[in-house]
């Protein structure tokens, strides 16, 4: 059963407490990405989402120039430990409702896993048993797909 590293985006894109909402806001926009995490000396103290900043920010009227991360973010951020089964992962993000997991190792964030991330895992997946059924269906059929590929074996 395949773990959640490796699938898991280690380039995460992180933000301090301190920084403001608009400043957070533009990283997500530069790294195309829906979910910041806040780390504090190496310690994840929450997590900015494009939801937060709508509805905590935008929706309740708040400048976000003048809006401090800490003031918006997630605190009480569900995490997996980066050994945890893509599974469990995925159990867990539908029963909270989060489309952002971060990913810890010795209680440190290491990456994040986004539902984009998961449905592309799974889509490369299934295309990959599509592909293996197809093959063995036409392998059934006494042919070899790929026997044109090095040559025609005396055909």
């Amino acid at each position: 059963m395949a773990i959640i590293s490796s699938l898991m985006k280690t380039e995460m894109i992180t933000v301090r407490p301190n920084d403001l909402v608009a400043d957070a806001a533009r990283s997500m926009a530069q790294n195309n990405v829906g979910a910041v995490l806040v780390v504090e000396d190496g310690v994840l103290k929450g997590i900015l989402s494009e939801r937060d900043v709508l509805i905590r920010v935008v929706a309740e009227g708040k400048d976000p120039a003048a809006t401090h991360v800490s003031e918006v973010a997630t605190t009480e951020v569900i995490s997996v430990d980066i050994d945890t089964h893509v599974r469990k992962c995925a159990e867990m993000q539908f029963a909270v409702g989060v489309r952002h997991l971060p990913v810890t190792e010795n209680g440190k964030p290491v990456g994040i896993l986004s539902s984009r991330d998961f449905l592309a895992y799974v889509a490369e997946g299934l295309e990959r048993v599509i592909d293996k059924l197809d093959y063995a269906e036409t392998l059934g059929e006494g042919e070899d797909p790929y026997d044109h590929i090095g040559g025609s074996y005396g055909k």
